[in-house]
């Protein structure tokens, strides 16, 4: 792409002076069209050009990435327009467990599990699962030491559940069984590390959350429960779906449910109460916060735009188009990017099932470390 707009211009023979003199709200807009290696050629051309993109409020947008069985391709969406990809043979058939810091953590059905930078066309091969999570996720870079993959799944017939670590330079899963006192039914959306207390939050089908100790992993105390956290009661067993979010520069847990067969959507801020009970206090409004959520990966951004600012994108379509989803707090209605669509309900929409949300990292030094 970036080639082409280069091509398209040439004619002009535009000085080199000239190019870095464009404006900088045409090279943001330019920049919002771009993609991946489009977006790494743009930044060669010219220190002003580099500049723009460091500054640009579109330099590390989220994609909403998504694989097609139907006709075996990828698609990306980004800035409202879509990408097709031409991805390696070995994601054929994927499912995608997780994904952060620019890379997905993959699983197939041999229990083959790998890493892959989409951005970038890397792969980091790991051992094999050695037996099926429900959940599955990472929280650092896979190229740094501290890395780490946790699995964790509830037990059949009883409150327990089973969790594994599978750390940077081993070849075998630690894994542990651990007693719940209450019931926990461990829903499928990713779960979230607070680095100050490495203390990972997984969320039930109920709103409840289960506490893991990643420091006193294999203890009995490592893993707690607060029951009861979503009021009133009723709400338990209406959640269709669930999301987990960490607001980094507020150090606050929220969780996205959506409610009822209408799919209400409800956001939470997750409160400690005295004697270290938890609460989930409804939030009305994000400021200029906007939510991506999907199954393998829920985050929050500062909006580049104000107009983005109180919204939750879903991994989501509206009909056989590829519209894509959010959800606007302000007015409590679903829309979709062609702003063409505008509801209370949620009737007509395509959950992607093979799909996450996902963020560029800056260019990385090549080469880069990548065994495990």
């Amino acid at each position: 792409m970036m080639g082409d707009f280069l091509y398209a211009v040439s004619g002009d023979q535009l000085s080199m002076r000239d190019w870095a003199n464009l404006p900088e709200e045409l090279l943001s807009l330019i920049l919002s069209n771009l993609f991946a290696k489009d977006k790494h050629d743009f930044v060669l051309v010219c220190k002003s050009w580099n500049k723009s993109a460091k500054f640009s409020p579109f330099r590390h947008s989220p994609c909403l990435m998504f694989y097609e069985r139907s006709n075996y391709t990828w698609k990306l969406f980004q800035y409202n327009s879509f990408f097709s990809m031409a991805l390696p043979q070995h994601l054929n058939r994927a499912d995608i467990r997780c994904a952060k810091h620019g890379w997905m953590l993959v699983t197939k059905p041999d229990y083959t599990m790998f890493f892959y930078d989409p951005f970038n066309n890397e792969t980091i091969h790991l051992c094999k699962l050695g037996r099926v999570w429900k959940v599955l996720c990472f929280f650092h870079p896979p190229t740094h030491p501290d890395c780490f993959i946790i699995g964790i799944s509830s037990m059949v017939c009883t409150k327990d559940v089973e969790i594994g670590i599978l750390r940077r330079g081993e070849n075998e899963w630690s894994k542990s069984v651990y007693q719940s006192k209450s019931d926990f039914k461990l829903s499928v959306c990713t779960p979230v590390l607070l680095h100050q207390q490495q203390l990972l939050h997984f969320l039930d089908m109920g709103g409840d959350i289960g506490t893991f100790d990643v420091g006193k992993s294999g203890s009995s105390d490592s893993w707690t429960v607060q029951s009861k956290c979503l009021w009133p009661s009723r709400l338990r067993g209406k959640i269709q779906q669930h999301f987990l979010i960490e607001l980094w520069d507020e150090r606050v847990l929220l969780s996205v449910l959506v409610m009822h067969e209408e799919r209400k959507v409800n956001v939470f801020r997750l409160l400690v109460l005295p004697e270290n009970r938890m609460r989930w206090d409804p939030v009305e409004d994000l400021g200029d916060k906007v939510l991506y959520v999907s199954h393998t990966a829920s985050f929050a951004a500062t909006a580049p735009r104000q107009s983005m600012a109180n919204r939750i994108y879903f991994a989501k379509m509206h009909g056989d188009d590829d519209d894509v989803v959010f959800y606007c707090l302000s007015t409590r209605r679903y829309r979709t990017c062609k702003c063409d669509f505008s509801s209370k309900k949620s009737y007509g929409f395509r959950d992607l099932s093979f799909a996450t949300w996902i963020t560029a990292t800056p260019t990385p030094e090549f080469p880069r470390d990548l065994t495990w």
